[in-house]
C-alpha cells in the first residue's frame, strides 16, 4: 500500500504494509530495529526495502521478504510495549486512522481495462462478437485521473448518469514481451480494487460512432486500498461486492471469467512491451454496475466496493461539476440517458 501520515504532504508518500488496522513501514522498522540494537553505526548494515510501490514490485522475492520480516519484527515490539523509531526519531508504526492512504500507485505507467466477464457484456446490452473468445479486448485510461480511498469520485459537467464499475485488477512486476502466459504468471506482483468510474449517457453516445469510450471514462479511475501479493490470492475465487450508502446493490465473482490473469498479459505483451508497475484491470463482474442494474449513484452517496483479502475501497461521489462559460462546444447539448429494461 502507499500511505502518507496524517497532515502530510503528499510528496511524502511511503510504501506499507497494512496489517489489520496496524501500517507498518517496512524500511524504517527494519532501520529502528538496527538502531536500538546497536546504534548509528548499525545502519549501514540495515537492509534497504524499496519506499515506493513499483520498486517493491521489482524487487520480487526479496523486498516481500523483507517486508514480512519488518511486519514480525513491528509484531514483536508492540507485544512488548515498543514504540519503533528510526535514527531521526520517526514512528515506524501507525494506526490506521492515523494515516491517509493512496492508490497503491498514484500515477501507474499505463493502465489497461480489459472486457472478460460474458455477464457484464450482456447485462449492460452489448452484443459479445467471435473476438470476445479469441482474445481479451481493453480500453486505454488516463493514468493522470488515479484517485485512492476516500477521495471523491468526480463528476463531469457533461453527463447526468455517473456509474461506478466493480473490477479486480493485478499491477505487473517485470519488464518483457511477447511472454507466453506460463512466462507472464511471473510478472504479476498482485491484485487490488478497481472503480472504472463512468459517464454512462456520453458513453454510448460517443461510441455509435464505432470508436471510443472517450469523455465517457477518462475522466475518474478509483483504485485500492492495497495490493494483495499473488502467493495471498485464488484469483479465480475472489468475492467481490458493491453497496451504496450501505446498502448492498451487487454481489459477484471472478470465478466466471474469459481469461486467466496470465492469459491477460500474455496478450498483451504479444508485439509490446509491457513495464513494471502496468495495472490491468479484467472487467466487471457480472452485475457489477448500475448500468446493469438500472441503479444510479447521485452526489452525496458513498460507494463502497469489497473484495475478500483485498479490503475496502470506499468514495464518496462529488457534484456534478458547473462548466464555466464559454467551455466546451455548443453544438453538444448532452447525450440520451441510457437504461436497461428488466423483465418482470
Amino acid at each position: 500500500m502507499t500511505y502518507i501520515p496524517a497532515s502530510s504532504a503528499r510528496s511524502e508518500a511511503r510504501l506499507g504494509v497494512l496489517t489489520g488496522s496496524t501500517v507498518v513501514d517496512p524500511l524504517r522498522v527494519l532501520h529502528a530495529e538496527q538502531y536500538m540494537s546497536s546504534g548509528e553505526a548499525a545502519l549501514v548494515r540495515a537492509p534497504e526495502v524499496p519506499t515506493e510501490m513499483v520498486a517493491f514490485f521489482e524487487g520480487g522475492e526479496v523486498a516481500r521478504r523483507l517486508a514480512e520480516r519488518a511486519s514480525e519484527v513491528a509484531a514483536r515490539a508492540a507485544e512488548h510495549g515498543d514504540v519503533l523509531k528510526d535514527a531521526e526519531g520517526r514512528r515506524a508504526v501507525f494506526d490506521l486512522r492515523e494515516v491517509e492512504l493512496l492508490a497503491p500507485v498514484p500515477r501507474p505507467r499505463r493502465i489497461r481495462d480489459y472486457l472478460t466477464y460474458f455477464d457484464h457484456a450482456t447485462g449492460s446490452g452489448l452484443s459479445v462478437p467471435a473476438a470476445f473468445a479469441a482474445m481479451p479486448i481493453c480500453y486505454e485510461c488516463n493514468v493522470e485521473t488515479v484517485v485512492g480511498p476516500e477521495e471523491p469520485l468526480l463528476w463531469p459537467s457533461y453527463t447526468a448518469q455517473l456509474d461506478f464499475e466493480l473490477e479486480l485488477g493485478f499491477f505487473t512486476s517485470g519488464g518483457g514481451r511477447d511472454w507466453s502466459p506460463a512466462e507472464a504468471a511471473s510478472r504479476i506482483a498482485g491484485v487490488t480494487i478497481f472503480n472504472d468510474v463512468s459517464a454512462r449517457d456520453i458513453q454510448f453516445y460517443e461510441m455509435t460512432m464505432g470508436i471510443g469510450p472517450s469523455k465517457g471514462k477518462a475522466f475518474c479511475n478509483a483504485m485500492g486500498p492495497c495490493v494483495l501479493t499473488m502467493d495471498e490470492v485464488d484469483e479465480w475465487s475472489v468475492e467481490m461486492t458493491a453497496s451504496v450508502n450501505g446498502e448492498l446493490w451487487s454481489s459477484g465473482t471472478t470465478r466466471h471469467r474469459q481469461f486467466s490473469f496470465a492469459e491477460v498479459l500474455a496478450w498483451a505483451s504479444l508485439a509490446e512491451t509491457v513495464y513494471p508497475g502496468e495495472f490491468f484491470a479484467v472487467g466487471t463482474v457480472g452485475g457489477g454496475c448500475g448500468l446493469e442494474l438500472d441503479r444510479w449513484i447521485q452526489p452525496g452517496d458513498v460507494v463502497s466496493l469489497e473484495a475478500s483479502g483485498v479490503g475496502v475501497l470506499r468514495n464518496p461521489v462529488a457534484p456534478r461539476a458547473d462548466p464555466p462559460a464559454g467551455s466546451g462546444l455548443s453544438t453538444y447539448r448532452g447525450a440520451p440517458e441510457v437504461h436497461r429494461h428488466h423483465e418482470s
